[in-house]
């Protein structure tokens, strides 16, 4: 029987984003026989797609799914409060996860639901949904599940606000008694909950007798096999194969102490075809942190409709028709010089001198990856599984990478320049089943707590290696027999390696390539520079540092403190130059301007080495005209050329020097024209700044950038809303904004988080700044934009090359800017440096310096930026 009224079970009209109307109560036999009365939540959609049957955990209610029912107007959407919980009754006894189970059937037999349905549930939502979907197959369509659980994975530890409450002496007195568990459990919300809603969460658990069912649910974690609802939740756990042509979706707070990201790996590995977004920034209340209900919005048009077009990632690629080695494997060139006593790689003395430190030939480094091959192997490594080599650039690291691609392993690459926090940010995303390092990098990872398999690089002690939890040491000499036949390999499609963004644009973010775009990149960069085996690199840019064994070139990183790049000088460049013979060298723009700054005290000899380059690329981050112009006066033999790129996709365009001076000044930064096999288009973008998937034919017209190439990576790693926001058809929409003109050339004009958005519409930052840099005495400018979305106001902030007093400009600076800038420039503030990101030195923080801006514009004591 359905109640539309029953005093004492609604919650009351006014509570924040609630719709009174949605309220309803029904009444029906539980599996005892006993009439009870559930409140639910019913958007009351007319004629829709199916059912989305939301269930929440402990200790929330059905208020949780408020934002999924005010949004969904094609689904309809019904939430239950748990007998014991939110507004339904309070029966007087204990429920057991079967019988919530078993409510949970009875309710939607009585509410008449047939299909299609969709679960969507969270914390302990999560296995009552589940059981649910396990006794309704033909009506189940999908399944959306969040930082929940179905067992406790191995190594993982019961959490300690669980502990503290658990015990007899405890449970009543904070579940019950008292609020305790209540208001802690709230408290996990990453940022803190708003006030109304926080006190919506509390209402229907005034009073300690309504407060039962939270102590029921938290007895009710079955710790042991000896718990009454052990059975019930193994078997569930058990079972979950039959979901395997089920669609199903998984958003994830990475910061939740109780379900952390060991517990998300487990769903994956038993639900391994789910879609995954892991928010990193999102605790345990993860509708409440972030905007989960679009998501799930999105995720249903995308896995229910029949015309909806392809959301995933870029189509496999295979090596383009170019290039050395093409259509070869990534270590086709290494095996193919497996007898060459030529050096492959070559390691520079940590001070900077012109001493090798350390050497590898072609043959003794082709060795060392199949002995490494065959250790791996043997300590259990499978096809797909996930190393995390944290290992300096060099022999090893190189040795450990090619192994692992060989052996099918998928090398996460959370390189040094991303700092401490971001390697463990970039770990715990990424979910390394093994991790490589020395007793450095073994004990960072252990203190991780990343439940991976410890690999030490070198000898090491037993007492050590217990200590840190070492399974094995590659050093050691391994049983052939205990080895595996890796058979054919990996193929194009596999995936290869998960990378990280720099974090200087927004959260870093994990991009996924596969073993066929890799070879397509090695390609690109063959045909873009006219590689060979004959050509001798100088990596100044660590990535690059990998690529030389797959180009069959000598390689060497030079002394420099890998994780600040604008530490790389003069001397140490031209000695690593100098040491290899070297004909071409990428770099940073940090580095590569740290090198033209200390280079007045170089020798004859390192001049030398620095005038055989024949090019020089200038990688990884935005570089202006006058460093390049620089750079070629110091390098007197060498093409200079800027490459544009991003993570996901590298290169994309190639401009040399002589092309820059050709373009001219525009609005923005001309990078050049798309490298062979890029497809470029740029897309529409609104008056708040939102891009849309229409391109823009128009010459000169500004959009989003996008790119379309064999190289592209797959797309993001456990980020589902970003792919699917991002990739369409192989296409990436890059976060960059600019426009192509008549001869199609790209222009870079800044990010799309970076826009201006003022009453007058978007306005580019890069254009503005490089014109504000006209100006004498302006040496970096960044603009911002400072106010509300639609009506912001342009502030021009600059670093100068005098000492200054203040921080607004005086009155003979903000003139000249306003001159040569073309907008209406409302402030221009000074500081000393502008913030640049970690990884390049050279990316400009813009979101930090806006933040800055408009406080001081707004009178608060003036911090330091």
């Amino acid at each position: 029987m359905i109640s539309r009224s029953q005093s004492g079970y609604y919650p009351p009209p006014d509570l924040e984003g609630w719709d009174h109307a949605w309220s309803r109560s029904i009444s029906t036999r539980d599996a005892e026989g006993q009439t009870r009365t559930w409140h639910l939540l019913d958007n009351g959609v007319v004629d829709p797609i199916g059912t989305l049957l939301c269930v929440h955990g402990n200790p929330t209610w059905s208020y949780m799914w408020r934002d999924l029912a005010s949004r969904s107007t094609r689904w309809r959407v019904v939430a239950v409060d748990a007998l014991n919980m939110g507004f339904s009754e309070r029966t007087g006894g204990n429920r057991r996860l079967a019988g919530h189970v078993a409510d949970l059937s009875a309710v939607t037999a009585a509410l008449r639901i047939e299909g299609p349905v969709v679960t969507v549930a969270h914390d302990w939502g999560g296995p009552i949904s589940l059981g649910w979907a396990r006794t309704h197959p033909d009506q189940l369509a999908g399944v959306v599940l969040m930082n929940t659980g179905v067992a406790r994975p191995e190594g993982i530890r019961i959490p300690a606000l669980i502990q503290a409450v658990r015990t007899r002496a405890t449970l009543r007195a904070t579940c019950v008694a008292s609020p305790v568990f209540l208001r802690g459990a709230l408290r996990l919300a990453r940022p803190s909950l708003p006030k109304e809603v926080h006190q919506a969460y509390l209402t229907p658990y005034a009073r300690s007798a309504t407060r039962a069912g939270i102590g029921h649910f938290v007895d009710d974690i079955p710790f042991n096999p000896g718990h009454p609802s052990y059975t019930a939740l193994d078997d569930i756990a058990g079972s979950l194969e039959f979901l395997a042509e089920t669609p199903a979706l998984l958003l994830w707070g990475a910061k939740d102490p109780v379900f952390s990201s060991a517990f998300l790996a487990d769903l994956h590995a038993r639900l391994p075809h789910a879609s995954v977004h892991r928010y990193a920034e999102a605790g345990h209340l993860v509708m409440e942190d972030v905007r989960g209900a679009p998501v799930i919005l999105d995720w249903l048009e995308a896995v229910t409709s029949p015309t909806s077009p392809t959301l995933v990632s870029a189509p496999p690629a295979a090596s383009t028709g170019d290039g050395c080695d093409n259509g070869r494997r990534l270590w086709a060139a290494l095996e193919g010089r497996r007898n060459d006593e030529e050096i492959a790689v070559a390691e520079m003395s940590s001070d900077g001198s012109a001493q090798v430190s350390r050497r590898a030939t072609f043959a003794e480094l082709e060795q060392q990856v199949r002995i490494l091959v065959d250790r791996l192997t043997a300590a259990g490594l499978q096809p797909g599984d996930r190393v995390a080599p944290l290992i300096p650039p060099g022999i090893d690291l190189v040795a450990i990478v090619y192994a692992c691609w060989q052996a099918g392993a998928v090398v996460v690459a959370a390189d040094a320049a991303l700092g401490g926090r971001g390697i463990a940010r970039a770990l715990r995303a990424a979910q390394p089943d093994y991790v490589v390092a020395d007793w450095r990098g073994l004990a960072f990872a252990r203190g991780l707590r990343l439940g991976a398999t410890m690999l030490s690089l070198k000898p090491m002690p037993r007492a050590v290696q217990r200590t840190l939890g070492v399974s094995a040491s590659l050093a050691d000499p391994t049983d052939a027999s205990a080895a595996r036949d890796l058979g054919s390999g990996p193929g194009p499609d596999d995936p290869a390696a998960v990378v990280f963004t720099s974090g200087s644009t927004g959260p870093s973010k994990a991009v996924v390539y596969r073993h066929g775009q890799l070879e397509a990149q090695r390609d690109a960069l063959a045909t873009t520079y006219s590689l060979s085996r004959d050509d001798r690199l100088v990596a100044a840019f660590a990535p690059f540092a990998i690529f030389g064994p797959a180009l069959g070139m000598l390689s060497v990183v030079p002394a420099m403190d890998i994780s600040s790049p604008a530490t790389l000088d003069a001397g140490a460049f031209a000695n690593a130059a100098h040491a290899i013979g070297a004909t071409i060298a990428f770099a940073s723009p940090a580095a590569l301007a740290n090198v033209v700054a200390t280079s007045d005290g170089l020798d004859d000899g390192q001049r030398e080495a620095m005038a055989r380059l024949r090019a020089v690329a200038s990688a990884g981050a935005p570089i202006s005209t006058t460093a390049l112009r620089a750079a070629s006066q110091k390098f007197a033999n060498a093409n200079i050329h800027t490459p544009y790129g991003m993570t996901e996709v590298m290169p994309v365009t190639d401009i040399s020097l002589e092309e820059i001076d050709m373009a001219g000044l525009g609005n923005g930064v001309c990078v050049g024209r798309p490298i062979n096999g890029v497809e470029l288009a740029v897309t529409g973008i609104g008056a708040l700044g939102q891009s849309t998937w229409d391109f823009i034919d128009e010459p000169a017209a500004t959009g989003e950038i996008c790119v379309r190439a064999a190289h592209a990576s797959a797309g993001y790693d456990r980020l589902w809303a970003m792919q699917n926001q991002t990739w369409r058809d192989g296409w990436h929409r890059t976060g960059d904004v600019g426009h192509l003109d008549r001869d199609g050339r790209l222009w870079v004009e800044g990010r799309t988080s970076h826009l201006i958005l003022s009453a007058d519409g978007p306005v580019t930052p890069v254009g503005v700044e490089h014109r504000a840099e006209l100006v004498d005495g302006v040496h970096q400018a960044a603009a911002v934009g400072v106010g509300p979305a639609g009506t912001q106001q342009l502030v021009v902030v600059i670093s100068t090359t005098e000492r200054r007093a203040g921080v607004i400009a005086d009155p003979q600076l903000t003139v000249a800017v306003r001159q040569v800038v073309p907008f209406d420039v409302a402030a221009v503030l000074t500081v000393r440096h502008l913030p640049v990101d970690r990884r390049h030195n050279s990316k400009i923080e813009r979101e930090r310096i806006a933040s800055w801006a408009e406080s001081v514009l707004a009178g608060a004591r003036v911090a330091r930026l």
